[in-house]
């Protein structure tokens, strides 16, 4: 029997002692993050909002935004602002594929694999949802959009596009070959570009403001990770500075707010039924509780999680 399915067959087994040891390290986890001289080197957590998920394969997994006392705030028009959060940046966010602490093995767990969920068509090709692979940088570096007065025309559009797709094509080799030593310089040598006009083609297809890590040519398919974090927790994880306040609204709001697919049809069809009737607030209440509760197709480490009463949602205010 292979690992893999010797596991899955483990957790099958035990979905309650697998959900009570994920809590456990997450909540061991949350104790050092939280402590004043915890992982964020100088920055007190002050607040967090976290929010439980679950895999297709039905094994949970953390949503999490969290604010660090002090910590920078992004303002385009001011340079020291800039200086400081990229700064702020480097000190809590890694894409290196060397790191010290740790093994390669814990690496390979952050080298995104391209599935049939990342895959969407745009124009007619198929592109990974996630952006990989990644721009190769010399330094961290946060890009705006063009502004008016930097707009580009058509030609230039055109133009941009094309070699935009080349140089995607490129980085799509490269990505394949992990053990490849290119520089940034040879990078850029190899896609036939000078930095300007590099700088130029990423922000030419940017909407609002975008962080850009620091990250050579064997790194492009490497979701960014904190060493400390990583170290610790030994999973894969997605670290990410936040630049646009209104993007933390709408992305707690929408977890909070998540449901199942087709779960919003089911309950609007079963309300409209109910108003038909002279049911009470208590008892239109009761049925589509159960309606919610009976249509929802749930992992068993989920229904755990219900039955023993855990909160997938948790805020500190």
């Amino acid at each position: 029997m292979c690992a893999m399915k010797k596991k899955c067959d483990l957790i099958r087994k035990d979905p309650v002692t697998c959900v009570r040891y994920f809590e456990h390290r997450v909540k061991c986890l949350w104790e050092i993050l939280s402590a004043p001289s915890g992982l964020f080197q100088g920055y007190e957590l002050e607040d967090k909002y976290v929010r439980i998920e679950f895999q297709a394969r039905g094994s949970p997994h953390v949503h999490a935004l969290i604010w660090l006392k002090n910590a920078p705030k992004y303002d385009k028009n001011k340079p020291e602002s800039i200086k400081k959060c990229i700064e702020f940046i480097d000190k809590l966010i890694s894409v290196s594929s060397k790191p010290t602490q740790f093994s390669a093995e814990l690496i390979s767990l952050q080298r995104h694999k391209h599935s049939h969920t990342c895959k969407k068509y745009v124009n007619g090709c198929i592109i990974c949802r996630f952006g990989i692979p990644y721009f190769p940088m010399r330094e961290t570096m946060i890009m705006e959009p063009f502004d008016d007065d930097e707009k580009l025309t058509r030609n230039e559009r055109d133009e941009i596009s094309k070699k935009r797709e080349n140089v995607m094509k490129e980085l799509d080799k490269l990505s394949k070959d992990i053990d490849n030593l290119l520089t940034f310089d040879e990078f850029l040598e190899h896609i036939n570009m000078n930095e300007n006009d590099y700088i130029k083609l990423i922000r030419a297809d940017l909407k609002k403001a975008k962080v850009f890590l620091k990250r050579a040519p064997n790194e492009v398919r490497i979701n960014a990770y904190n060493p400390q974090i990583m170290s610790l927790h030994k999973a894969n994880m997605d670290i990410q500075f936040i630049l646009d306040p209104y993007a933390c609204l709408k992305y707690c709001v929408e977890y909070i707010n998540k449901s199942e697919n087709g779960m919003s049809k089911l309950l609007r069809e079963a309300l409209n039924e109910l108003k038909k009737g002279n049911n009470t607030v208590r008892e239109r209440l009761r049925v589509i509780a159960n309606k919610f509760l009976n249509s929802s197709e749930i992992s068993a480490q989920e229904a755990v999680y219900h039955i023993l009463s855990i909160p997938l949602s948790i805020s500190s205010r």
